[in-house]
């Protein structure tokens, strides 16, 4: 059974893990629609690249962020299991 606190724990992680995989796949779609305007030499190409880019170290971020909180809820539930022993 699993406490409150490690249920908000693993409710943390599935929103930033699922924020973060969405982050990253936004940002290579628009980092690749910045190379496209580069290619026909749009003068926008920089600034989209470069939101593109951000949007992947964001999704990066938070994908981090969510492996931490899963780590956390695995070693309460570990310190619950060995108090009950």
């Amino acid at each position: 059974m699993r406490t409150q606190r490690e249920k908000k724990l693993i409710t943390k992680y599935w929103l930033f893990g699922g924020g973060g995989a969405m982050l990253l796949g936004s940002g290579l779609a628009v980092l690749l629609h910045g190379s496209k305007l580069k290619e026909i030499n749009a003068d926008s190409w920089f600034w989209v690249s470069t939101g593109g880019f951000s949007l992947i170290m964001s999704g990066l971020s938070f994908i981090g962020d969510a492996n931490r909180f899963r780590t956390l809820a695995d070693v309460l539930q570990e310190l619950d299991n060995r108090a009950r022993l």
